[in-house]
């Protein structure tokens, strides 16, 4: 039977983030990292190379894991026995654990509407064979819808219709796409640019069926329209993947994932958990739209290897910030569900960028922000000095950003 002092379960990019957090916390420490992939996938960028066909640009090098003395198992756990701390896996083999570090990632939301198996439909599940074959697929179509207006689909659609030129839908339920980061006026624009871009796009129309012989031809939405389609890209969210810390007994959350605690302690004190699969302070609701970035991951894998023989580190709130690229404009939020609220609204601009702070009426507090503009570099930087000002509750008329 092999034995680990730390096993990480999970090789996306929070696993390994974890595994090499735990390798400079704890150098002594024996580590095993398992995932059921020959290849793991870096998330920046991955839909665009998908796109685009570049998505070797993604992998994950396994040498830095070797150069630290990590042990890489691929493999899958297919259950965990918590009384005797051990994992058993798909090959039969049992593998002893001190602590364990679950980064099951997520899976794709399934759609609200069937399928039945038709060539040219895709998911968008972050696998590399899967996703290659994506891209290939991606070669000859002509005609693609994406269901789904989220980020995921966003910047797909933009990828297809910028480097393939190829002729995009994209469909989204709710009246606007990713209203739940952007309010009516800055959503607009952002629509606006993606349909300067040649994007199709409906919203508030769902999708009734797929239809098609052996392969998809079209998607017929809820308002009766019909569009052609020889591929389909099913982007409607994401839901943790919480099967494997169910089966074991761990409390979990339908939507939200595996519960923790600040320092990433699931209900067993010798399992956490991190990333996608790990529960997020902006709880979601049946419609799974909970916020899950990667860069949050990451904090949360390195605040469970710190505090994996010693509780030296606990969750700190972060203001949420999230934002995308259309062609050479970027678009922003600051505090993302905040933004809901009701509140005053103020207006700075900074050279071809344009912020508008929201406010609360009580206080005059900054509370969220939206930013567009360009070039992305700066956005990026005034998302985070307008971070730094809601995290200081800053009057909306002090805040400066030169």
């Amino acid at each position: 039977m092999k034995q680990v002092d730390v096993l990480v379960v999970g090789g996306g990019i929070c696993g390994y983030t974890a595994a090499m957090a735990a390798r400079r916390y704890y150098g002594e420490k024996k580590i095993g990292l398992l995932r059921k992939g020959l290849r793991a996938l870096i998330p920046w960028c991955l839909t665009y190379n998908c796109a685009r066909g570049a998505i070797h640009e993604n992998i994950l090098r396994d040498d830095r894991l070797y150069d630290e003395g990590i042990e890489l198992i691929i493999d899958e756990v297919t259950d965990i026995d918590r009384k005797g701390k051990c994992v058993v896996t798909t090959c039969g083999e049992e593998i002893e654990y001190d602590k364990l570090i679950l980064a099951t990632g997520s899976l794709p939301q399934p759609p609200p509407f069937k399928d039945d198996g038709l060539y040219g439909v895709f998911s968008f599940k972050k696998e590399y064979p899967y996703l290659q074959n994506l891209s290939v697929h991606l070669d000859s179509a002509t005609d693609v819808v994406i269901v789904g207006g989220g980020s995921t689909g966003i910047e797909f659609a933009e990828a297809c219709s910028a480097t393939r030129q190829l002729n995009v839908t994209l469909v989204e339920h709710r009246p606007r796409l990713l209203e739940w980061a952007f309010d009516e006026e800055i959503g607009n624009l952002m629509e606006d640019n993606l349909r300067q871009r040649g994007i199709n796009i409906i919203t508030a129309t769902g999708v009734e069926e797929l239809y098609g012989n052996k392969r998809v031809e079209g998607v017929k939405l809820t308002n009766g329209q019909v569009i052609p389609a020889d591929t389909v890209i099913l982007a409607t969210g994401i839901i943790p993947n919480t099967a494997l810390a169910r089966a074991a007994g761990l409390a979990t959350h339908e939507y939200a994932g595996i519960l923790v605690d600040a320092y990433m302690r699931t209900t067993d004190e010798n399992i956490f958990a991190v990333g996608d699969c790990a529960i997020k302070e902006n709880l979601p609701g049946p419609g799974g739209t909970g916020v899950r970035l990667a860069l949050e991951g990451g904090r949360e894998a390195r605040i469970a290897a710190a505090n994996l023989f010693n509780l030296k580190r606990s969750k700190e709130a972060i203001i949420d910030k999230f934002s995308l690229a259309i062609g050479n404009k970027a678009f922003g939020a600051v505090g993302l569900l905040q933004n809901r609220q009701p509140g005053g609204a103020y207006m700075l601009t900074v050279g071809e960028i344009a912020v508008k702070v929201i406010y609360s009426p009580e206080t005059g507090a900054a509370v969220a922000a939206q930013v567009h503009g360009k070039p992305f570099t700066l956005v990026r930087e005034i998302m985070d000095r307008m971070a730094g000002a809601i995290k200081q509750q800053t009057r909306f008329d002090e805040i400066s950003l030169v």
